[in-house]
């Protein structure tokens, strides 16, 4: 967001976690008519996947609880049998062939919200997401500053790269992750949560861990709550 025009909200990352919120803030929002634009940046341009779904192996979890849409819980049984993959209730897919599903229904959902949102998939990554006044500072490592309505971390695993740098107290380690509301907003020093800077999957330390089953969960209370502070409130 460049002064005038639609709030802008950036993502930080574009694996699994980042791909399932901005799913479930799209569909949030459109019924609204909300208008808004949508930015996720992936350091690789792995949108939909991240890191742990480029690589090989099978999920940890059945189909049937792996839907991208909590209120379709069949979606992706349906997506994998319009594809051609033999897939039941039970199947446990590939990592690689899950990310397919996740990217797929991110460009499906995105086509869906316009011309409310419009959503950029960028290959940049974040160096910088910080609440400045009445917006967030998003400084990108190929240059230039966007100025977001707010911003999401969801760079995946903090061990296995940085998180991007905040005015917030930095993790002790490259391995801690952040403190959060149950909804998703980072906590800041004071303890309250930040109005513009928000965190999902496994960033935040009060992530499940190995089960990614309940990461659409996470989305969804985080795509509520970027709707009414960030996206409703400024409409009124």
């Amino acid at each position: 967001m460049n002064g005038c025009g639609p709030p802008l909200i950036v993502f930080a990352g574009g694996g699994a976690s980042a791909t399932l919120a901005a799913v479930a803030l799209l569909r949030s929002t459109t019924w609204l008519r909300l208008e808004y634009r949508l930015v996720i940046a992936d350091e690789h341009g792995r949108h939909g996947r991240g890191a742990a779904l480029a690589r090989r192996g099978r999920l940890d979890a059945p189909a049937r609880v792996m839907s991208a849409l909590p209120d379709r819980p069949a979606h992706l049984l349906e997506w994998a049998r319009r594809s051609g993959l033999p897939c039941s209730p039970g199947t446990f897919l590939p990592c690689r062939v899950y990310g397919d599903y996740l990217s797929e229904t991110l460009s499906e959902t995105a086509a869906w919200a316009e011309p409310y949102a419009v959503v950029a998939l960028r290959t940049d990554r974040v160096l910088r997401a910080a609440p400045e006044g009445g917006a967030v500072a998003v400084s990108l490592a190929a240059g230039g500053m966007l100025h977001a309505a707010a911003a999401v971390l969801a760079t995946g695993d903090p061990g296995a790269g940085s998180l991007p740098a905040t005015r917030l107290p930095r993790p002790p380690s490259s391995r801690a992750r952040l403190d959060t509301c149950p909804r998703g907003a980072v906590l800041g020093p004071d303890g309250r949560a930040e109005r513009r800077l928000f965190a999902v999957g496994p960033v935040r330390r009060d992530h499940p861990g190995s089960g990614p089953a309940r990461a659409g969960e996470q989305a969804e209370l985080l795509a509520g709550l970027i709707t009414d502070t960030v996206l409703r409130s400024g409409r009124r």
